[in-house]
Formats: C-alpha cells, sequence, structure tokens
C-alpha cells in the first residue's frame, strides 16, 4: 500500500534541495530523486520505505561527523544534506515506525503458521545443533583469514608513486635515459604512512631485470613508449635507478624529446606489496615488494618531489612536508606534521580530480592552468561550469559517495534477484536496486535486470582489505583501473591503444576530415589563388548490445567472500572483454556485430604474403602502405596469433645478419608487437590504433536467471553491454594474410 509523507519530512526534503542548489555538493542523484518525491507530495511504496530505512540506518553514523549540526564548523556538511533529502529525523522516525508495523504484521502472520514451522522445527532439530555448531567453527576461521589479510593491507594491488627526473642521464643517440625511481619517501595510503624498504633482500626485481618490464605513459598499460633495459640498487643512498630505452614510434618520439627538454621531469613506479609489517602507529614498511613498470608522469602523487627539489636525494637531512622525522616514535610526532601531511593529501586527491574533470570535458590545459595557478577544486569546478554551459559535469554518474561505491555489492542484488520471495534478500539489496533504479533514469535506458551505475564500474577492479574506513572488509580506492581498464588488460586491440570514448547516449556523429585545402602557386602578379576547400564527413557509432554470462551454484551464491565477488565480476568482464575486442577486430557489421577493422573499407592491403608465415620485407610493406598515406603516427603496433608470432621469431631477417623478425625485446620492425589468440591464424595486423573507437553505453545490465539449469541448483548470471566500434581513418590500418 502507499504511504503519505508528513510535512516535517516535506520542510527537510525542501532544505536539502535547498542546500544542494546553493552549495553544489552533498546527497546523490538518489537522493535530489527521493527528495523531490517527498516535497511533491506523492504517496510512496512499501518498497521505497524500506530502501529510505536502510538508508537512514546505514548513515546514521554520519550524524556524529563535524559539520552535521548547526553552529558547527563546515556546517552544512555532505551527510548533513544528504540527509535532510530523504526526509531528515521526521523521514528517519516515519520509515522506522512504518518497517516496525509491517514487520509486526509479518510476525502475527507466522504466528498463524506455527503449527507447520513447529513440525519443520521438530523434524529439523538435531540437523540445526549441528549446523551451528558447524557456523562457530565458520565464524572464527573466518575471523583469523581477516586478521590475516587485515595484516597484509596491500598484497594483490597495483600502487604508484613518483620520483622527480632531475638526475636523469640522457643519451639521444641510443634513446636512453638513466633515471631514479623509488626511493624510502614516505607516502600516505589508505591504511597509514607506507615506506618502501630499499635493501637488496626486499625488493625482487626479476621482471625489472628481465629486460621486458614496460617503460608506460602515465601508467597506462595502452601507452608502452619503451622499455626498461635495467635497474640498479643503490644501498647507501636507499635508490632504485633505472636504464629505460625509449621506442622510435610517434608517442615515444614526442615523450622522448619532452624528457630531453625538461617539460616532462617526473618518473613513477607501479609495484605490488607481498609483506607489509608495522613500523610504528600507522607507519607501515614494504619488507617485500615488488616493481613492475615505470612511468613518464604529467602530475605526481606526491608534489613535493621533482625538478630542482633535492630533498628527495636527502631525506636524512632536509625532511620535505610528508616525511616522518625517524629520531622519535610516531606518537611523539607534534599535530603540525598530521596537519601537513592531511594538507599534502588534500591536494593531491584534489590535482587528481581537477584531471579527471578536464579529460571528461578535453579540457587538460585548463586543468594544468589551474594546478599551476594553485587554484582550489571548487574554483575549478566553477570556471569549468562557465565554459561548458548547462552540460553536468558528470553526465554519467549517480554522485555515489565513496562509501557507497565500496558498499555496492554485485552477489547481494544477484541474491535478491534468483530469490524474488525471500524478503530478507530483497531488504539487504534495497540499496542496489534503488541505485539501479537511478541509473536507468540518468541513462535514459531500462535495464532488463540490474543496471550497475557507472560509479560502481569506475571501481571495478579495485578491491582491497582496509580496517581505517569501515572496521571491516571494504573495497578501497588502491589500485589504478575501471570496467573499462579490465576491458583493456584483457584484450589486444584495447591494448594496442584503442580510443575509449565512455558515457555515450544515443546515435553519435563524430565530425572528420577526409581531404585537406591543397595550396597552389600563382602564374603572375595579380594571378588569383585557385579555390581549394577541405572535404568533411562523419563517423557513426550506434548502440548494440553485446552479452556474456557465467554459471555459479546456489551455495556459491549464499557466500559473502570479496574472493567470491571478485571471481564474478571477472569471470562477466572477461567475457566481454574478449567479444568487444573481437568486434573490434574482425566484426562483420551483421547480426548485430560491429564492422571490425579487418572488414572495414579502404583499409590498406599489400599483396598477399607468399607463405603462412610473412618474410621481413613483407612486415615491412604494411607499415610502409600506412606511411604512403601519411597515417604513421599515434599508437602504432602489430597483432598478430601466437603461431605467427612464434614462427616470426625463429624466422631471419635475411641470410647474413643473423638477426630475427621478432627482435629480442619482443618487438617487430621496431613496434610494439601484441599477440593475441583472438587473431585468425594466418593474419596480420598494423596500423594506429589510437584511430580505433570503442564506444561504451551507460552502465552494465546483469539479469539473473534461476530457471534453465534449476535442476542442478545452478544460477546463470547474464551480463549485457551497450557498445560500439568505429574506425576513424581506414588508411591507418593494414591487413594481410596468405590469402588461403
Amino acid at each position: 500500500m502507499p504511504y503519505k509523507t508528513t510535512d516535517g519530512m516535506k520542510a527537510d526534503a525542501q532544505r536539502g534541495l535547498d542546500w544542494r542548489s546553493e552549495f553544489g555538493r552533498g546527497g546523490t542523484e538518489i537522493g535530489i530523486a527521493r527528495a523531490r518525491d517527498i516535497v511533491n507530495d506523492r504517496n510512496l511504496s512499501e518498497d521505497t520505505v524500506q530502501r529510505m530505512f536502510s538508508f537512514f540506518s546505514r548513515h546514521e553514523v554520519d550524524k556524529q561527523a563535524e559539520g552535521f549540526r548547526q553552529g558547527e564548523k563546515g556546517y552544512p556538511s555532505n551527510g548533513r544534506i544528504a540527509w535532510a533529502l530523504w526526509g531528515g529525523d521526521a523521514g528517519f522516525t516515519w520509515s522506522k515506525n512504518i518497517m516496525d508495523s509491517l514487520n509486526e504484521e509479518r510476525t502475527m502472520q507466522d504466528i498463524d503458521n506455527s503449527d507447520t514451522i513447529t513440525e519443520n522445527v521438530r523434524n529439523d532439530a538435531m540437523e540445526n545443533e549441528e549446523v551451528n555448531a558447524e557456523e562457530v567453527e565458520a565464524v572464527a576461521a573466518e575471523t583469523e583469514i581477516v586478521a590475516e589479510e587485515t595484516e597484509r593491507f596491500s598484497r594483490d594491488t597495483m600502487s604508484t608513486r613518483a620520483m622527480g627526473a632531475e638526475d636523469a642521464v640522457i643519451n639521444a643517440d641510443t634513446r636512453r635515459v638513466k633515471i631514479a625511481v623509488s626511493s624510502e619517501a614516505p607516502v600516505e595510503r589508505s591504511f597509514g604512512t607506507e615506506i618502501l624498504d630499499h635493501k637488496a633482500s626486499s625488493i625482487d626485481l626479476s621482471f625489472l631485470n628481465s629486460g621486458r618490464a614496460p617503460l608506460l605513459l602515465d601508467h597506462d598499460p595502452t601507452q608502452q613508449i619503451g622499455v626498461v633495459e635495467s635497474v640498479d640498487l643503490d644501498g647507501s643512498a636507499r635508490r632504485l635507478r633505472a636504464t629505460v630505452r625509449f621506442g622510435k614510434n610517434g608517442l615515444a618520439k614526442d615523450v622522448f624529446d619532452d624528457v630531453a627538454d625538461g617539460i616532462r621531469a617526473n618518473i613513477s613506479v607501479g609495484y605490488q606489496i607481498n609483506k607489509l609489517d608495522k613500523e610504528g602507529r600507522e607507519v607501515y614498511r614494504a619488507t617485500s615488494w615488488t616493481p613492475m613498470e615505470v612511468s613518464v608522469v604529467s602530475i605526481p602523487a606526491d608534489r613535493t618531489v621533482g625538478v630542482g627539489r633535492s630533498a628527495v636525494d636527502n631525506l636524512d637531512t632536509q625532511p620535505t612536508s610528508i616525511q616522518i622525522t625517524k629520531e622519535f616514535p610516531m606518537e611523539h610526532q607534534v599535530d603540525m606534521e598530521a596537519v601537513k601531511a592531511e594538507a599534502a593529501r588534500s591536494a593531491a586527491k584534489d590535482t587528481a580530480e581537477i584531471f579527471r574533470l578536464a579529460s571528461k570535458h578535453n579540457k587538460r590545459e585548463m586543468a594544468e592552468k589551474a594546478v599551476s595557478e594553485g587554484k582550489s577544486l571548487a574554483q575549478f569546478r566553477g570556471e569549468l561550469l562557465e565554459v561548458i554551459g548547462n552540460a553536468p559535469l558528470e553526465a554519467q554518474d549517480l554522485g555515489l559517495t565513496k562509501k557507497e561505491v565500496r558498499n555496492f555489492s554485485l552477489m547481494r542484488a544477484i541474491r535478491a534477484m534468483a530469490n524474488p520471495t525471500d524478503r530478507n534478500a530483497q531488504r539487504d539489496a534495497a540499496f542496489e536496486f534503488e541505485a539501479s533504479a537511478a541509473a536507468q533514469a540518468v541513462y535514459g535506458r531500462e535495464a532488463r535486470g540490474l543496471m550497475i551505475p557507472t560509479d560502481v564500474l569506475r571501481q571495478w577492479a579495485k578491491r582491497d582489505i582496509n580496517t581505517s574506513d569501515d572496521g571491516g572488509l571494504v573495497a578501497e580506492d588502491f589500485r589504478g583501473g575501471d570496467f573499462v581498464d579490465v576491458l583493456r588488460n584483457a584484450s589486444s586491440v584495447m591494448a594496442a591503444g584503442a580510443t575509449m570514448l565512455t558515457g555515450l547516449s544515443g546515435n553519435v556523429a563524430i565530425p572528420k576530415k577526409s581531404a585537406a585545402s591543397a595550396g597552389g602557386w600563382i602564374s603572375s602578379e595579380g594571378g588569383a589563388s585557385s579555390e581549394s576547400e577541405p572535404t568533411f564527413g562523419q563517423i557513426t557509432m550506434t548502440p548494440r548490445t553485446v552479452g556474456a554470462f557465467t554459471d555459479i551454484t546456489r551455495l556459491m551464491m549464499m557466500q559473502s567472500s570479496l574472493d567470491i565477488e571478485n571471481l564474478i565480476r571477472n569471470d562477466l568482464s572477461t567475457a566481454l572483454a574478449l567479444a568487444i575486442d573481437l568486434g573490434a577486430l574482425a566484426g562483420s557489421g551483421t547480426s548485430g556485430q560491429p564492422t571490425g577493422i579487418k572488414n572495414t573499407s579502404g583499409i590498406n592491403a599489400p599483396t598477399a604474403f607468399a607463405g603462412a608465415v610473412p618474410t621481413f620485407a613483407e612486415v615491412v610493406a604494411m607499415e610502409t602502405a600506412v606511411a604512403e598515406d601519411n597515417a604513421l603516427l599515434g599508437n602504432l603496433a602489430y597483432i598478430l596469433p601466437a603461431s605467427m608470432y612464434g614462427a616470426l621469431k625463429t624466422t631471419t631477417k635475411d641470410s647474413g645478419s643473423g638477426q630475427f623478425v621478432v627482435a629480442p625485446d619482443g618487438s617487430m620492425n621496431g613496434y610494439n608487437a601484441i599477440v593475441s589468440n583472438q587473431v585468425t591464424s594466418g593474419d596480420l595486423y598494423f596500423g594506429n590504433f589510437a584511430d580505433c573507437l570503442i564506444g561504451m553505453y551507460g552502465g552494465l545490465d546483469i539479469t539473473v536467471d534461476p530457471y534453465t539449469a534449476s535442476s542442478s541448483g545452478t544460477v546463470r548470471i547474464v551480463a549485457l553491454q551497450t557498445a560500439d566500434v568505429a574506425v576513424r581513418h581506414a588508411v591507418s590500418f593494414a591487413f594481410n594474410n596468405d590469402g588461403a
């Protein structure tokens, strides 16, 4: 039955809307929609009341934070605004009274059926005693596991930290640069202060010394600009140094020139923590860690290091604002140090948010200017809104808080969808269903099942153990990557540097220049120049649906383990990744598929290979074909199947040099070679993969099918993603095989 709201709820909801309008913060799209329902005197359904009670119960702790009450600093806080949007204290009391009444009615209903229940209990009494004993043991075991995981904090996650490149020794002829990679400078993490121990026994340098470790741009695995040739641990300075060699493709050349000119001066290392030991109060030392890649970065996480700042070299004598003074235990540090550390941490977060917003609206130069001038995040937001007009800053986001994103559980929603008559399961998943409804409204698309918001997908691969935020197992923004990154890492076209377009809606038309203006000589004084106009065209992208599914048992579905949640997420994302990747590579353009590179009209198709394995000359001919069309720039790479790659490793370039088509560093013809069994045997691709556009529309649609395999107790989870593929310039690519 519908329930009528109260005047007290209306007053607080209106107050929340007014605050939201005045301050531009607090609450989410879900909260705003709820406030409008309350203010407009709409009767609310039982499901909505249940969701309201769930919201208030989850966020009651926000009332203890500073700024919640009038007169406190920061009033009204984000939590106070969100609380008001849902109807405030009046709404909490109202929803609680209704839920209490409903529960009482259900209890009376259960009592009426007591004879049946009593019989069931009697029959199962002995079995329940046994189960309860097992549950006690299971809880004890789980508690032990949690304690063990909490001790490790960041295992199996990827972290980064920045260094200055002021020590760089540059050899322009060989394109080699010797740089400082890491030091024992403290870095603030979610769990406290992290220090990387620089003893030889603490660092696993096997991968970095293998000659295969990548040199990346901004930690982006699709932007490999070189390779780490060797590393050297300077034990006296407690510093790791590396010699890196830049590639010869367009992007690598540009970055190398900037490094040589002193424009790009920040280096960052990506690493995994294997063991973390507590050293002091909220201070942890990584006594076993593995560096995985080195990156040239624009904005370091720690602004106190960089070109011209020698503090990195003299940590013991010239402490930076976030350094921990080693002569005293942590508990004796003055409060000012904590204040400085928090300020540095906050500044880094604001800088990251400024660049994220700028990237969404193609305003990077505006962001760089704002950061260089020391403008705050609020100032930048205001300036950005003036520039983009009425366009929303976060067109595809719901505005979920960090805590709400962490608490969003795919498995909780799956359990509720698979058991629609289970009241407890429906109540537990109230938040997930509320977020799904809001996402459908924002994206303008109706989900077949549950719509996972982009806010959550952005954190899809970010799972970590943490005790500082909520005192339990939570997801934490601890490593790079989001749902699109997961797709990219599992595929070939996206790994080669395809351009990802996110947040699309409806048909998209992208303008392109198909022919440029041409100049001409004037034959005589006073003569007229010939008319020459550029020709423009369009590339269109249309929403298409790609699907994937995974089967899980009912027993697995009942688990609340983070590992199970991650298993389902990874299964679905990998399956979608391979489907989208194959569509971008060789989609037929029919039967719902996009038109992939292989079937795009106008791509370069040199004379077919003479045999199943191409010669070095045939490999080079593909590069030449692209170069002749002035398209040899951007993310250039070869993509080929494993069988061809293996054969080319033993195929000599000529009869005398002893060199093979696949170089010792794994490259081909000086370009990155990406091996993927997505590629049909005998096929070889080359080109600028930045001209392959992959568009992602809205969130991820999850449906649950408990019926197809119900006899075996298996539940099928189906994921549907709306996406499309387009090739910006056909001549940017070359494709060939033996024609067989």
